[in-house]
């Protein structure tokens, strides 16, 4: 049971036609009537009684009128509420995201929040987590997605969510055949990645250096297009979470499970505990938790 289901029940009780709610509804009177039926089956009870001039409610009917005219009644409430709020809230936000987590997020993210609060001027970043980390700090930004390791505890966080991370590499070399490669199998491997003040590097040497590894990188490119870009030429391997190479939509390219041990980052959401978050950034913070395990 729905709201649609409801407010097309109270307009065939008000009405007491199926063919006179379909003329209001621009609905036919075979869908109406599917309606009505499936409403039924779900409430398990006869709402209308046919007659010779349209239908009447059963005393069932009745009982179930009065309860949907509450319930839509709350729901019209609720409805006008959020467009108030929707149109209260204003001022301006600064969001930052790492190229690997934009690449599959800031698109849905920007067109949901314009949607909803259109008088919030938004700007945004996308750029290394060292770098955002700083702007988090310095107050140039108000909200960041980060990865976990070595936040600053004047930044306030909630959890994303983990990602495992996956090498990447061109369709046809000898990896992209295997179902998984070794942590010190890949560090043998030449490497695309961007530079120590990304967080994605950090976590790979401190990786290493808890399993006694060498890590070398052969290029430093801080610039996920050109990472993959160089991949696809065959001229090395980059470090990557499956969701971001769906996201970048690069046929040629292949993520392969890295295994013992399987390098995994934490995401998180961070703010600046020395500033209280203005309502355009708080629900920008709600949208991102939202948003974020569906992409």
């Amino acid at each position: 049971m729905d709201i649609k289901q409801l407010r097309l029940f109270i307009q065939v009780a008000e009405v007491g036609s199926l063919s006179g709610a379909s003329r209001l509804t621009d609905l036919s009177q075979p869908s109406i009537g599917r309606v009505i039926r499936q409403l039924e089956t779900e409430l398990k009870v006869t709402l209308f009684r046919r007659t010779g001039r349209g239908v009447v409610l059963t005393e069932a009917g009745l009982l179930v009128q009065q309860h949907a005219r509450t319930l839509l009644d709350d729901a019209t409430a609720l409805e006008q509420a959020l467009a108030v709020q929707s149109a209260s809230v204003s001022g301006s936000l600064a969001f930052g995201l790492p190229p690997s987590i934009g690449v599959r997020l800031t698109g849905g993210l920007v067109e949901q929040y314009r949607q909803a609060y259109p008088k919030v001027h938004l700007s945004i970043f996308e750029t290394l987590s060292g770098d955002l980390q700083e702007r988090l700090l310095d107050g140039s930004l108000n909200l960041a997605i980060l990865y976990g390791s070595s936040i600053s505890a004047s930044l306030a966080t909630v959890s994303l969510g983990t990602e495992d991370l996956q090498l990447i590499c061109r369709s046809g070399q000898p990896e992209a055949e295997q179902v998984s490669i070794s942590f010190r199998e890949m560090l043998q491997l030449p490497l695309i990645l961007p530079g120590r003040r990304h967080g994605l590097r950090a976590l790979l040497e401190q990786t290493a250096f808890r399993e006694a590894l060498t890590f070398t990188t052969d290029i430093e490119v801080d610039s996920l297009r050109v990472q993959l870009e160089l991949v696809s030429r065959g001229l090395g391997y980059t470090i990557l979470p499956s969701q971001t190479l769906k996201a970048s939509h690069a046929r040629d390219l292949v993520a392969v499970p890295i295994v013992a041990p399987t390098p995994r980052r934490q995401c998180v959401l961070a703010w600046s505990r020395d500033r209280a978050l203005a309502p355009a950034a708080g629900v920008m913070r709600e949208l991102v938790v939202r948003l974020f395990g569906q992409n």
